[in-house]
């Protein structure tokens, strides 16, 4: 069976299309994120745990700490690969950087620095509207722990 140039053409072009149009529907444009901050104080002894972190229960549940304190809550909204800067306990900044959205999977650039000193420096990928817990440095004879809250608009 012979194709002709004609029909070969029109075949690649129809898959060019197809491709471009199922690339386009899984990398949606968005002009921002709003990034949500909670920084929390885990401790191994004591049984406290504050009602606002409720929604996070069972994912700090996992830490195997006891006792769970919100200390400070902060939302911001940044551009894509533009940076939100939050001031975390301890003289340290967190650095959230939007990189990229695919098959509704947000990628984010992370950095912890205390002072000049890079502490943590890693990419997380999570669902759009989801979050991540990060665990981290010493603080207060626990340690805090960072849920990084993402949602592209």
């Amino acid at each position: 069976m012979k194709l002709s140039i004609k029909a070969l053409l029109f075949s690649f072009f129809v898959g060019l299309a197809a491709a471009f149009y199922l690339n386009a529907a899984e990398t949606k444009t968005f002009q921002s994120v709003q990034i949500t901050i909670h920084t929390i104080a885990a401790q191994k002894q004591g049984s406290e745990f504050d009602a606002r972190l409720a929604p996070l229960e069972k994912q700090l549940k996992a830490l195997n700490y006891r006792s769970y304190r919100l200390l400070k809550e902060e939302t911001q909204t940044a551009r894509w690969q533009g940076n939100a800067n939050f001031e975390i306990p301890g003289g340290r900044v967190l650095t959230v950087r939007p990189q990229e959205v695919t098959n509704n999977q947000l990628g984010l650039r992370v950095q912890l620095k205390q002072g000049s000193k890079p502490q943590l420096e890693t990419t997380v990928r999570m669902n759009n509207g989801g979050n991540f817990i990060l665990g981290g440095p010493p603080h207060e004879g626990g340690v805090l722990v960072l849920s990084i809250s993402a949602n592209a608009r």
